[in-house]
């Protein structure tokens, strides 16, 4: 995997410099991540054309959605805080 072959491999390691040293700041970075990657996505369903028809729900519905996205959301952080990662990645999806 060195730069000297002629096919190169990405690796879920390319982007890391350093890794935190506590678990707390571990989960701080993971936090943030998630934070960059859910506001990435809410970003571009905003911009996308079948974002207009969802404005066209009614309130109900977008309450329901809210709730149900926080509890989500929390749930995944519990499982994060658990440390059951594959339990984590099925709420963050």
């Amino acid at each position: 995997m060195g730069s000297g072959e002629g096919n190169p491999h990405f690796s879920v390691f390319d982007g890391v410099k350093t890794f935190p040293l506590t678990p707390e700041a571990l989960m701080a970075d993971i936090n943030t991540a998630i934070t960059n990657l859910e506001y990435a996505r809410a970003m571009a369903f905003l911009d996308s054309p079948s974002s207009s028809l969802s404005r066209n729900k009614s309130l109900d519905s977008s309450e329901y959605d809210a709730r149900l996205a926080d509890e989500a959301y929390k749930a995944g952080c519990a499982a994060l805080a658990a440390v059951i990662a594959t339990h984590a990645c099925k709420y963050f999806t």
